[in-house]
């Protein structure tokens, strides 16, 4: 039987070691509240560096092809549009479609028909209908087979002259004719005139065996551009593969990588097939991903400046 000096002791030290768990928990800093969500597994990745521009200015909207809704013809069903236009096309190639619009719409169901193609997607709202939230839509790639006019058909889910859905107009930019280039094994990259887009009016890919180049380069203003990725950066020699018919040398060309320009002069190979490299110096690409390479004519001495059958990239080891 405990005396009462023990209990009340007992009692005390109780009393004090509560006062004290009511401290710690008093001035202890609140935990994070927990989540179910898994951790992020991007949270560490660094960001990619982008490909600096060229140091020489480009003019990106050469060889669009554009319609405007002004000029189409509007037809209003219950429930669905559709627009009518003619569009000429200066040469054959593939081309990116994008349809101008604005839109108050969560989302709106439409079509593209351009000859026997057909590019079908879905445009989301754009917030509002000033000049400003004028968007375009990406919705994929047709192949104009010819020079000449073609019907081009848009088809929209609900109508596309207002209140809520305005069609603004399309617009055909060109395209690579094959699907994106990468760094080989051997650490080499080569780009092969499919490959590339070709902003131009006259100047074209020729998918024929014996020529699969770019040509019909009769007009200094059209140039090609490359979009590759480099997994292993580090310097590389730029080769161009160019061939040049009889008398028609001497066209200054810029080859620009990046932000850096190289410059040769074309050499006459006696035939626009008859391929020769030209060599034209080493360049750095320091980072990993995404890099450009353009050719663009300076001058036409001929009456065409050259055919392009590849440009390579090969490593220069040191050491």
């Amino acid at each position: 039987m405990k005396t009462p000096a023990l209990a009340f002791g007992a009692a005390l030290l109780l009393f004090a070691a509560n006062f004290s768990l009511l401290a710690q928990e008093k001035d202890a800093t609140p935990s994070a509240p927990v989540s179910n969500l898994p951790e992020d597994p991007f949270k560490n990745l660094e960001t990619v560096p982008e490909a600096k521009a060229y140091a020489l200015e480009v003019d990106r909207t050469r060889g669009t092809i554009s319609v405007d809704a002004k000029d189409g013809e509007y037809l209003e069903g219950s429930h669905f549009a559709n627009w009518k236009w003619t569009m000429k096309a200066p040469r054959w190639g593939r081309y990116f479609v994008k349809l101008r619009y604005t839109s108050t719409m969560p989302k709106l169901g439409v079509q593209v028909k351009l000859g026997d193609e057909v590019v079908k997607s879905y445009a989301p709202r754009t917030g509002g209908h000033e000049d400003h939230k004028i968007y375009s839509l990406t919705m994929g790639y047709v192949y104009i087979p010819k020079a000449g006019e073609f019907p081009l058909n848009l088809l929209t889910g609900d109508k596309s002259k207002g209140p809520a859905f305005f069609v603004k107009g399309i617009d055909f930019v060109p395209a690579p004719e094959s699907d994106e280039v990468a760094q080989g094994i051997d650490g080499s990259i080569e780009l092969p005139a499919g490959a590339a887009a070709t902003f131009s009016e006259n100047m074209r890919f020729e998918p024929k065996t014996e020529k699969n180049c770019l040509g019909f380069w009769t007009n200094a203003d059209d140039w090609a551009e490359w979009v590759f990725d480099v997994s292993d950066p580090g310097k590389f020699r730029i080769n161009v593969v160019q061939g040049c018919g009889a008398g028609n040398g001497g066209s200054e060309v810029a080859v620009l990588v990046n932000d850096s320009t190289y410059k040769f002069e074309v050499e006459d190979t006696g035939g626009f097939q008859n391929w020769k490299t030209v060599s034209l110096g080493v360049v750095n690409l320091e980072h990993p991903g995404e890099h450009k390479v353009a050719i663009k004519p300076l001058t036409k001495s001929g009456k065409a400046v050259m055919d392009v059958q590849k440009v390579i990239l090969t490593p220069v080891r040191e050491g």
